[in-house]
């Protein structure tokens, strides 16, 4: 986040939760983690972050996240509506593999 912001000093970087309520032309959102093994489930599958982030972009919104994200194993109804919302992004969305 830190490296965007100093290479783009003109660009808005922030959490999705520092947006909130606000709008941009272009949206990037991250669901990325250095570790899959340190990474909070509930932040990576939250509806509610990816439809803040998702909604905030005014033309265009490009979610990065690695392909793993979506080979899910979910045992509990809970899990599986955590993981509706980013399966359903999934079948609307333009795939780029970069």
């Amino acid at each position: 986040m830190f490296e965007i912001q100093d290479r783009l000093p003109g660009a808005r970087v922030g959490t999705v939760d520092k947006f909130q309520g606000q709008e941009a032309p272009i949206v990037i959102y991250s669901v990325t983690t250095s570790s899959c093994a340190k990474a909070p489930r509930g932040m990576e599958y939250s509806a509610n972050r990816l439809n803040v982030a998702t909604s905030r972009a005014k033309c265009l919104c490009i979610v990065v996240a690695s392909p793993d994200i979506f080979e899910l194993d979910c045992r509990t109804p809970r899990q599986m509506g955590l993981a509706n919302a980013f399966c359903r992004y999934l079948e609307m969305a333009s795939i780029v593999d970069l």
